[in-house]
């Protein structure tokens, strides 16, 4: 059986030699005689990753390096190095080392028990107190919207079979979302404890905004956000009508002589606002469409490097 590693790099430090060595040395525990790396530079703005990288590729024959045009985010990466695996059993590791080799046997050992997918779920994960918070709302954002198992928890730190990693390469839309893309292929998905490890070398890549840009890939697994948007509608609408007849009773009445000036802005303010925010999402839904009829790649691929032992 042959192991595949994906390894999406991002201003890479040289902490991933370390990766990559101890990764040999767990496979070589297991006597595992058949694996090989697939390292993804997703245009990492550092000059000195591309060398670094291609360094790694001349020292390690098993290493196979995907050098991308232009930045495309993880999932794409990821989409990218998936098209040229060759192994049964494909693994997903970051760069840092936080997901670190030495779990790889206890994702293997969950998916010997049958699963198509196994994922690492973190008790404690190194990052900050606002970053665990996104996490986890997240989590329950994905279970409501693209359907995610509930008691399952998607990290970068996962394991899946071939067959999986087969189907998702024919998703060929710019706006790859691993969450979606597994949810909608894998039948039975896992989690298994394993430590997240502090990073040692370098900063995350990611900032607010890169995490709200990954995050908004949903839409392209869930027309939920537009179901709702329609219910709503229409209960304002129903709402509006309601308290239109009301006013009127009150008004022939006797009631009320003059309407509120005041609370009259103030719903229309609301109503508004609420009709141009999903406005917003149906065109984001409208030009993802656009974009992927237009034809806009899901990577460029510079160049490939492979690894010739010496």
């Amino acid at each position: 059986m042959k192991f595949s590693v994906i390894v999406p790099c991002y201003n890479s430090t040289p902490i991933l030699r370390t990766l990559i060595e101890e990764t040999k040395s767990v496979f070589h525990d297991m006597e595992v005689a058949e694996y090989e790396f697939i390292l993804v530079n997703d245009c990492s703005p550092n000059p000195n990753t591309i060398d670094f990288l291609k360094q790694l590729v001349k020292d390690h024959r098993e290493v196979k390096l995907i050098d991308l045009a232009k930045n495309t985010g993880q999932a794409n990466a990821e989409v990218a190095a998936m098209n040229y695996v060759t192994g049964n059993i494909v693994i997903n590791m970051d760069d840092d080392m936080q997901t670190h080799p030495k779990n790889i046997p206890i994702l293997l050992k969950k998916l010997d028990e049958g699963y198509d997918l196994v994922l690492g779920r973190y008790a404690k994960k190194q990052h900050s107190a606002f970053r665990n918070f996104l996490t986890k709302a997240d989590d329950v954002f994905e279970h409501i919207f693209i359907h995610k198992p509930k008691d399952v928890t998607f990290t970068s730190f996962w394991v899946a079979r071939r067959y999986i990693i087969d189907e998702i390469v024919k998703y060929k839309n710019p706006y790859a979302f691993m969450v979606g893309l597994f949810s909608r292929t894998a039948g039975r998905i896992a989690n298994a404890e394993v430590v997240h490890f502090e990073r040692v070398e370098g900063d995350s890549g990611y900032n607010i905004w890169k995490l709200i840009k990954l995050w908004s890939n949903f839409t392209g697994f869930s027309i939920l956000p537009l179901r709702v948007a329609g219910a709503l509608g229409i209960t304002m609408a129903a709402v509006a009508f309601i308290w239109a007849i009301v006013l009127l009773i009150q008004r022939l009445t006797g009631i009320v002589d003059v309407a509120g000036y005041a609370s009259m802005m103030c719903m229309m303010l609301l109503f508004f606002g609420i009709t141009l925010a999903f406005m917003g999402v149906m065109g984001e839904y409208i030009g993802r469409i656009f974009m992927s009829v237009n034809g806009t790649p899901q990577y460029v691929i510079k160049e490939i490097y492979s690894g010739d032992g010496e």
